[in-house]
């Protein structure tokens, strides 16, 4: 089950030693223009990280919150799906800036995918953006994902308020197109 190995990522469970390079891609402007001051913080960034490996030794187990890395071993990011009640899961994931444009956000999210609905059995999965991040909405998109729902004046940061969207697939919508054998390679970022 776990970790879940795609082509070129591979999602596993947060240790603390990956603290430091979960905090600086956190901690990049354009990472933190959806966040509010508060939750884009270095302290929120370590309690998330704490709260993630805890999460990953409850039994059983409900919220999967996975680290994205390379093959080559370097964090990229993180992918998760949280179980409800409802037989419905949602779903956030997050990449820092050096990745982004490169399919490893697809990626990710289409292997989290098809481990909730093939490994966990889940219904729908939905994720909740804010109606200004486009680019979460197009990954949702190109995932299958339709708007569910548009929410006025959701959220209150920044001096502002913000509205919210929530995209959501059925297990019935989710073809085998979408499984991760199917997955496209990502665009390897430049070095710098």
């Amino acid at each position: 089950m776990l970790p879940i190995s795609t082509p070129t990522l591979l999602l596993r469970d947060f240790t603390i030693a990956d603290l430091n390079a979960y905090k600086n891609l956190r901690n990049d402007e354009k990472f933190q223009r959806f966040y509010s001051e508060e939750d884009a913080s270095p302290e929120k960034s370590e309690f998330l990280l704490s709260l993630f490996i805890q999460q990953a030794k409850e039994q059983p187990r409900s919220k999967y919150q996975l680290a994205i890395v390379s093959h080559s071993g370097e964090l990229m990011g993180s992918c998760g799906i949280r179980l409800e009640d409802s037989g419905s899961a949602s779903m956030g994931c997050e990449l820092g800036r050096r990745w982004h444009g490169t399919g490893a956000a697809k990626q990710a999210a289409q292997a989290m995918i098809d481990f909730g609905f093939k490994e966990l059995n889940v219904c729908r999965i939905y994720a909740e953006t804010i109606a200004d991040n486009k680019a979460a909405i197009r990954l949702c998109n190109s995932l299958g994902m339709h708007i569910e729902a548009k929410r006025t004046k959701e959220y209150f940061f920044k001096g502002k308020s913000w509205d919210a969207v929530v995209l959501a697939l059925l297990k019935d919508e989710w073809s085998n197109a979408n499984t991760i054998s199917a997955i496209e390679p990502i665009k390897m970022p430049l070095t710098f």
